[in-house]
């Protein structure tokens, strides 16, 4: 994160517009990088710093930061939830103030060039203008009849429009009907991190911060209905659990606060790598068993502190090996009781490409560079556990620049003397796979209704546990996520 912050200052120090006749017909291309630039910094210094899973800013995940639409022409609406949310009535503690909006939109109409926007999207709508967190906060809408992009700016509280045209933010990006932005310190450590959540008019945006486990380990919560209409933004101690949002008694939109890509970046919580990985070569295969079970621990404290678990009891190793056939490192991560989420980690790297769903509904990358930018990631995954004889997770593979689950389940008896594991259920579902080195691999779909059973070499039944898991559809911790507009 440092190199990011020093690599975008240093960016920014480059970018100085001076007299010459052609570098001022440049200038626009230079500002809008420069504002594309400086709200990406931002954004993946304020929210990757202290959790999760790369935010999604309402625009559709980070690979989408990237895209840049030549002269900020923006990206075409297909959909119309999202003219819905262009149309709303500004929302935010200043919504009420006409001669301020009226000033906004002069002012980032006027100052296109300023804003990192071309003259080809005309009309300027504020969607969101706000002082309660401390800092202003303005999301402005360019469209045309059929394409539109987002600009996001903050200053300071009170800031005039000519300044927070100017400001750091982000510019030229696609608007979703949730549409998700955040922000954080500037670069002197003033100011906090926030995040907002803004659903078109008339639909209710809910939240849970906080979660609990049933006795059976799964993950219960209680919504709360926001208090501001269609928005919900979060201060920095607020900045965790889940958020729905209801357009007419349908939930359109359901997950973790500011989480859609599926990238865990643990970096800046972890321990420290082996140095022995750089100064002597390559691991010794116990250390790197050992790394793989510090990042699967790690990333499941990420994930828990991300869906607003409690942060006890603390996280520990449920089993660690390798994976049969590809000998990857692996380990599983979990409460010690063995009931609860767990997190099942590929690879020793802190930062892990997460699989939510099956590769025919897993979300795309947009790009190759993606992909070739996250080849060496780890892969994780996600279950809950409802006996403490064992560990079933879906084995993770990768699928360009992104995870994806397999119909391969990997089982973890607690128990020393198991040697088998089998999976029986209705008609022809059945499975049976060897224990080795701790661990089953049974080749099952995904959501099979099956009962699993860890035997010993005597054939007696150690553990029973029947597999609960959703069938199709993302999912952390079994909890399914949404996204039907």
């Amino acid at each position: 994160m440092d190199e990011l912050r020093t690599g975008l200052a240093r960016i920014a120090a480059t970018v100085v517009p001076d007299e010459d006749p052609y570098d001022r017909l440049m200038r626009h291309a230079r500002r809008r990088r420069r504002s594309r630039w400086a709200g990406l910094g931002a954004l993946l210094a304020a929210l990757l710093t202290t959790a999760v899973v790369a935010p999604a800013t309402g625009v559709g995940g980070l690979g989408n930061w990237l895209r840049d639409p030549e002269q900020g022409s923006g990206y075409r609406v297909t959909n119309d939830w999202v003219w819905r949310l262009i149309n709303s009535p500004t929302r935010g503690s200043l919504a009420a103030d006409g001669p301020l909006l009226d000033e906004l939109t002069r002012v980032f109409d006027r100052n296109r060039d300023e804003a990192g926007m071309g003259s080809a999207l005309p009309a300027v709508k504020v969607l969101f203008a706000d002082d309660s967190s401390g800092v202003r906060q303005v999301v402005v809408a360019y469209h045309s009849d059929t394409s539109a992009a987002l600009v996001a700016k903050t200053g300071e509280l009170g800031a005039r429009p000519q300044d927070l045209v100017r400001a750091g933010g982000i510019s030229n990006l696609p608007i979703l009907p949730f549409t998700m932005v955040g922000g954080g310190p500037d670069g002197k450590g003033q100011g906090s991190r926030w995040l907002l959540g803004l659903a078109p008019a008339g639909c209710t945006v809910w939240s849970a911060p906080s979660a609990t486990l049933t006795a059976e380990g799964a993950v219960g919560r209680t919504w709360r209905r926001a208090a501001t209409p269609g928005y919900l933004l979060l201060d920095e101690q607020r900045i965790r659990g889940w958020w729905r949002v209801e357009c007419g008694g349908t939930i359109r939109e359901e997950g973790p606060v500011g989480v859609r890509t599926g990238e865990l970046s643990g970096r800046q919580s972890a321990p420290a790598l082996d140095p022995r990985a750089t100064s002597t070569g390559p691991l010794s295969p116990d250390d790197e068993l050992r790394q793989v079970e510090q990042a699967a621990v790690n990333s499941y404290r990420l994930l828990a502190e991300t869906a607003g678990l409690p942060g006890t009891p603390v996280p520990v190793r449920r089993w660690s090996g390798r994976i049969p056939g590809a000998g990857v490192p692996a380990s599983i991560a979990g409460p010690a009781s063995g009931v609860g989420p767990a997190v099942l980690q590929l690879g020793t790297g802190h930062d892990a490409l997460l699989a939510l769903a099956a590769a025919n509904d897993a979300r795309r990358d947009d790009t190759g560079t993606l992909a070739a930018s996250r080849a060496d990631w780890a892969l994780a995954a996600t279950a809950v556990s409802s006996s403490a004889g064992l560990t079933a997770i879906r084995l993770p593979a990768r699928a360009g620049g992104h995870a994806i689950l397999t119909d391969q389940l990997l089982v973890a008896p607690a128990q020393e003397e198991a040697v088998l594991v089998t999976a029986t259920g209705s008609g022809a579902q059945r499975a049976v796979a060897p224990v080795t080195n701790g661990a089953a691999i049974l080749s099952l779909p995904l959501g099979a209704e099956v009962t699993l059973r860890v035997l010993n070499a005597d054939g007696k039944v150690l553990d029973v546990q029947a597999l609960h898991e959703p069938a199709t559809g993302e999912r952390i911790f079994n909890e399914q996520l949404v996204s039907t507009w």
